[in-house]
């Protein structure tokens, strides 16, 4: 039997195949081991599973299946939701008598599991962060752009020839007629459309002749918030507003654009207005743009076949400067999908990095002008389509057919503003919402996607409501950005804050060196200016600091994992599961009634016995013939009874077993995240209660020292021990390891049980699982709160230590200027030290999130 293993990895984009070897009981990359495999020909640009999945185990059915053999043991490693995606392609007709999927023990969690606690950890280092870089420009705007990207925010850049409908799309997404249509280009600037959050305002924002100008609509009403409104071009558009008969919110930032675009076109020499003009208006809620909790930020290019604005792609990477994950929508008409008109723009626009290239959409708009035949395309036209030079470069998440005035119409009920798309709508209602119309059109049944997506695509229009807006084909779309940013979005977003931290690291090492080098000098410098007495004393009191860390350090760990040991016990027993098992199925089987079932079930196999006797005794009593087919007639019957009765006893078993496993889960993982929160008190008292008992041995040593020394007069001995004796108590911060904690050990099921079939709970595994679970995860967090008090300790002592420099060389005030500076750098230096490895703890506690886990 052949094995191939499928690693996926979404965070870093990487997918693996490896082939089984019988031989050596080794897995060979199939990247080294068959080197004709299709399978090496990874497109690392557009590696995204859900949409490659399906080509993927076809071709490991076509290259290790053989007719009549055993089917290809598929074992898969990546997330749940991946997961979920192949088990859909397993399950085809055609694949699941080739191919036998099993997952790999080893998992990663998704990526929108973990993505709240990503937010928690960088929400808390980010101030921290941002005060060590507040001198680095690069660095503190890349500390913007992942904050930024933290954000719901997804990017949906639209670009295509000028002829295509673009506007029409555009408004057709947001729900409203703001953008004007026409013949000739109408978009020469880049708008960036964001969502208003309230429903009745409007903002446009633009630079004129230099100046920022910023109009707030306020339902009927338009007033110049930012900006001149004396100059020309403002008059000109509140001019515009009194020409209107009867103007709304949408129909004057509609005139608003069209004097703007318009405006621009007076004087071709001149670029008078930005590049960018920024747009915040509500979306209609009755489409999946506006009811969505991600906040969806759409850009509008001039047509790639434009004269206008030829430089507008690099116009348009500066707009996307501090977004991530970008969805690229490339709009044409079916009868221009192969030309090359936009093909340059397309390439150029793909090269920007805020853009996601696994997910690129190609939408055919006026789809329902194209004349097909039958309510879906054929393999040849798909295979035709799929051929063109541009759409095999711009391929990868589907080609979406739509109708953008009837989805717009579908949002309005038809109550649109431009007279053509108003005829156009009513014109074609019938065909979109009646099923006996002769003429009855789905636009989305001729979408071209991966399969098992393209048939969940189809299943969700098929119940979508509103029948227009379904079959308009807009709701297709609107619901795979949908998905795309919900659930897949998320890695990137993980990663961007992963490698942000890495850099961090590497940063603050840098300049942990730079400041380093600066102390040794001047501390090289002070120390010769020392007398030979006063040095020889300050080097004693370094070494029994430098000792005390080094004791105290090593010294704290094994007190503290003995602490553990000793007095932290929260295991569990099989045994004592088995028996909360039982209890809580009797409180179950006494709810569900389980008894009836039992007693329903005896009642009908005793009587089918019974009668069984009964007639077997009657057989030669009358006619035998008669007898016997009386016999199996009646035993037939009650064999059926008795097997109905069965069923309903065990679909009830079946649903004690499953209520009684879900509340065994509850149960235990509620008690696993109060027996965490109970260990992190615990750990952190005695953590504490360790370092303060170290820090008085401390104090008791430096005045040891000090009260044993020659070189300080009786006066100075005594003032310097009081200075040592009041000096402030050791302090801790404990609030990181409250955040890292929560995020690292209570997120999700924290103990990877996964039930089966059967629905019946493994005890002794669940025992198991929770008991190493929670060992691991106590000395973990042991290592980190004695981490975190190691660090306040040794600013505290480095603190207690040069007051205690400064007063010996108190009397000599060149020695007291340079030893206010080491101070000073001393306290640099410490505070980079700790918030780097808070740096660390927080970059470590993310790697753990994404990194691979066993399934229990």
């Amino acid at each position: 039997m052949t094995k191939i293993k499928i690693v996926s990895n979404p965070y870093n984009r990487s997918m693996e195949y490896y082939i089984y070897k019988d031989q050596s009981d080794t897995w060979e990359n199939i990247k080294r081991d068959s080197i004709n495999s299709r399978l090496r020909e990874n497109d690392e640009e557009k590696i995204f599973l859900p949409f490659t999945i399906k080509e993927i185990i076809d071709t490991i059915a076509k290259e290790y299946y053989v007719p009549g053999g055993d089917r290809v043991e598929l074992i898969f490693q990546g997330t749940t939701d991946e997961y979920d995606e192949v088990v859909s392609v397993c399950n085809d007709e055609d694949l699941s008598g080739k191919v036998h999927l099993t997952r790999s023990t080893e998992i990663l969690e998704n990526a929108r599991d973990i993505l709240d606690h990503t937010k928690e950890i960088f929400d808390r280092v980010e101030p921290v962060i941002s005060n060590i870089v507040k001198d680095d420009p690069d660095i503190t705007k890349g500390l913007v752009k992942v904050s930024d990207a933290l954000k719901d925010i997804i990017p949906v850049c639209i670009f295509g020839n000028y002829s295509a409908g673009k506007s029409t799309f555009i408004n057709a997404m947001i729900g409203h007629e703001i953008l004007p249509s026409g013949g000739d280009p109408v978009t020469s600037k880049i708008y960036e459309i964001k969502r208003s959050q309230q429903v009745d305002r409007a903002h446009i924002g633009f630079t004129y002749r230099g100046e920022e100008f910023g109009l707030l609509f306020d339902n009927k009403e338009c007033r110049v918030v930012t900006g001149d409104k004396e100059k020309d071009l403002i008059k000109e558009i509140f001019d515009g507003f009194i020409a209107m008969e009867e103007p709304d919110l949408f129909q004057m930032v509609n005139k608003t654009i069209s004097i703007v675009n318009n405006y621009e076109k007076k004087d071709k020499t001149t670029n008078l207005i930005s590049n960018v003009i920024k747009i915040e208006i509500p979306f209609n809620d009755k489409g999946k743009m506006g009811q969505s909790r991600n906040e969806f930020v759409v850009f509008d290019t001039p047509g790639s076949n434009s004269n206008t604005n030829t430089e507008h792609s690099n116009v348009l990477a500066e707009a996307l400067e501090g977004f991530s994950n970008g969805i690229p929508v490339w709009v044409s008409t079916y009868d221009n999908l192969d030309t090359n008109d936009n093909a340059d723009l397309c390439n150029k626009i793909l090269s920007i990095k805020a853009l996601d290239k696994r997910f690129t959409m190609i939408v055919v708009n006026r789809a329902d002008q194209a004349d097909f035949e039958g309510e879906e395309l054929s393999d040849e036209q798909v295979e035709e389509i799929l051929e063109y030079n541009s759409v095999e470069e711009m391929y990868a998440s589907g080609i979406f057919f739509v109708s953008s005035i009837m989805g717009l119409g579908a949002k309005l009920d038809g109550e649109m503003a431009d007279k053509f798309y108003r005829k156009t709508f009513r014109q074609q209602r019938d065909a979109y919402s009646d099923a006996e119309d002769e003429y009855y059109t789905s636009l989305y049944k001729f979408n071209i996607m991966p399969e098992q997506i393209k048939q969940r695509a189809l299943k969700n229009s098929e119940q979508q409501d509103n029948l227009i807006y379904a079959n308009s084909g807009l709701y297709c779309i609107e619901e795979e950005m949908e998905e795309f940013a919900s659930k897949y979005s998320a890695y990137n977003k993980c990663q961007m804050v992963y490698m942000f931290l890495k850099s961090i690291i590497d940063e603050t090492g840098r300049r942990l060196s730079e400041k380093t080098a600066i102390h040794e000098k001047s501390k090289k410098k002070w120390e010769q200016d020392l007398d030979a007495k006063r040095f020889e004393l300050i080097t004693n009191i370094r070494n029994v600091t430098g000792d005390s860390v080094k004791q105290h350090e090593k010294d704290s760990k094994t007190y503290m994992t003995g602490f553990v040991s000793e007095s932290l016990h929260y295991e569990h027993t099989a045994e004592e599961l088995n028996q909360r098992d039982e209890n809580i199925t009797v409180e179950n089987s006494q709810d569900a009634n389980f008894a009836a079932y039992e007693r329903n079930l005896e009642i009908a196999r005793s009587s089918r016995d019974k009668n069984f006797k009964e007639n077997l005794g009657n057989l030669f009593k009358g006619n035998f013939i008669d007898s016997v087919k009386n016999l199996a007639t009646e035993w037939a019957n009650d064999s059926k009874e008795v097997q109905q009765k069965k069923e309903s006893h065990d679909a009830a078993k079946l649903g004690i077993d499953k209520a009684t496993s879900d509340k065994m889960m509850e149960i235990v993982v509620a008690e696993f995240r109060k027996n965490i929160i109970d260990a992190q008190n615990r750990i952190g008292s005695t953590a504490r209660g360790y370092w303060q008992s170290a820090a008085e041995k401390y104090r008791d040593e430096l005045i040891r020292l000090i009260t044993g020394s020659d070189v300080l007069s009786e006066h100075q001995r005594k003032e310097l021990s009081n200075i040592i004796l009041q000096y402030q108590p050791l302090e801790f911060d404990d609030e990181a390891d409250k955040v890292f904690i929560k995020a690292k050990y209570l997120r999700g099921n924290v103990l990877g049980i996964r039930l089966g079939v059967s629905e019946k709970l493994d005890n002794a595994r669940l025992a198991n699982s929770y008991n190493s679970k929670l060992k691991k995860n106590l000395y973990e967090m042991t290592s980190m709160i004695n981490s975190n008090c190691f660090n306040s300790f040794k600013i505290w002592q480095s603190n207690l230590l040069t007051v205690v420099e400064e007063n010996i060389t108190i009397y000599n005030p060149e020695l007291r200027e340079i030893s206010e500076v080491i101070r000073e750098e001393s306290e640099r230096i410490l505070e980079l030290q700790n918030n780097q490895q808070m740096i660390s703890s927080s970059l470590e506690a993310i790697e753990n999130m994404m990194a691979w886990k066993k399934l229990a």
